[in-house]
């Protein structure tokens, strides 16, 4: 991990809903599908085919084409925040400078009881 990630916890992801942050879900579109952080956008880190991972500078031009541009505040997160923490790994690497990861992911904000949408 580099300075440029921050790990942060689901207070802080509801900070960042409000503050109008983007949050990048990492995980395959049918778990996104399946039900998400509200507001978040679908960046799959995984190709579903075959289970490899998306090239680093597809998935930066991936977060970029979601809006975010590497000097943005962006929240990243998946199911457990592993893949997450890669995903992070590679935005620091490709000049993102402000990268905030939901170590806790989805298991730790459904387990809290916090809103999902579809």
């Amino acid at each position: 991990m580099t300075d440029a990630i921050k790990t942060i916890e689901s207070e802080r992801v509801e900070e960042a809903q409000a503050e109008n942050v983007p949050l990048v879900d990492v995980r395959p579109a049918s778990m996104f599908d399946a039900g998400h952080i509200p507001g978040a956008v679908n960046v799959p880190l995984v190709v579903p085919e075959d289970g490899s991972m998306v090239p680093d500078d597809q998935l930066v031009a991936a977060v970029e084409a979601a809006g975010v541009q590497p000097g943005d505040d962006v929240v990243l997160y998946c199911q457990t925040g592993l893949h997450a923490g890669l995903a992070a790994d590679t935005l620091a690497k490709s000049g993102f400078t402000d990268v905030e990861l939901y170590s806790g992911s989805m298991n730790d904000w459904t387990a809290k009881g916090l809103p999902t949408e579809r």
